[in-house]
């Protein structure tokens, strides 16, 4: 794989989650083209090997290396942490982006569903930058990318806790980016809208089932390769609030300037959203 010269991860170390797949697996392929190695991490062992060996190309010097992990487990992050950094002497930029989506109406949905997804979409990407964050200020350099959602905006239904975990994340990340700012250690929100990916496919609904069905909006979407050609400038470019979205960002300038038509339009087109995305029985359905 050749690398582009010039780009700031150009020699550097990145860390890089819910990596077998999706935004993870392509951005991962394009921080190699930029010339950065890379520790790639998620649950699918045989997605990860997979990756690893397509990305080494058979170099002597290898480029990447998997670090399987469940990152619901907390208790393991600190250690997961060392042997990330251990693998190529240091990290340089730790990207949370493992997380999964969700299909289900609130009232539907037990605490412990809601638990298990609040532990892999918010509490694990706070985590493990508590974990990394000692060896990132010891350096005193560094970056934290972190992938949110335009549902760190939005509210919807049937989404009740993926809205949590992604507003929890904006509150979290925005804050930690005011107070590394000042120490070199730049704290980058990713804020993707549609992407076609397994996201949607892979969701956990009410009854802790996999969704298995892809939404009419993901299939229109665009590739997750496109994103990562789409996002790698803007984060180049040092923003620390990073939009990618089709014409649904419209709906997070709705939410910001005229919230009360936001919730209105909402509630008129509940009936036909839920009815697209809610595939299992059960399920509770706007009137």
């Amino acid at each position: 794989m050749i690398a582009r010269m010039g780009s700031i991860f150009q020699d550097q170390v990145v860390w890089v989650t819910g990596a077998s797949s999706g935004i993870g697996e392509a951005m991962a392929r394009d921080f190699v083209k930029r010339g950065a190695r890379v520790i790639l991490t998620a649950r699918r062992v045989d997605r990860l090997l997979r990756l690893e060996t397509e990305l080494n190309g058979g170099s002597p010097s290898p480029r990447a290396k998997a670090l399987p992990a469940d990152l619901s487990d907390l208790d393991a992050i600190p250690g997961l942490a060392a042997r990330a950094v251990g693998i190529f002497g240091h990290i340089d930029v730790l990207f949370n982006n493992a997380g999964a989506s969700q299909r289900g109406m609130a009232a539907d949905t037990s605490f412990e569903i809601e638990h298990r997804m609040i532990k892999l979409d918010l509490l694990s990407p706070i985590a493990l930058t508590k974990a990394l964050l000692p060896h990132l200020l010891e350096r005193r350099s560094g970056r934290i990318l972190v992938t949110s959602s335009l549902m760190g905006d939005l509210e919807l239904p049937g989404n009740a806790t993926y809205a949590c975990v992604k507003h929890g994340l904006n509150g979290y990340f925005y804050s930690l980016a005011f107070e590394l700012k000042s120490l070199g250690i730049p704290v980058q929100v990713l804020q993707p809208g549609f992407v076609r990916t397994e996201v949607s496919i892979n969701a956990i609904t009410s009854t802790g089932e996999r969704h298995g069905k892809m939404d009419s909006t993901h299939e229109k979407a665009m590739s997750a390769e496109e994103f990562s050609r789409r996002v790698f400038p803007e984060i180049e470019k040092g923003k620390t609030s990073i939009y990618i979205a089709g014409k649904e960002r419209l709906a997070v300038t709705l939410r910001h300037w005229f919230p009360g038509i936001y919730r209105f339009v909402i509630s008129k087109a509940a009936g036909i959203y839920l009815k697209d995305r809610m595939v299992h029985a059960g399920v509770r359905e706007s009137k």
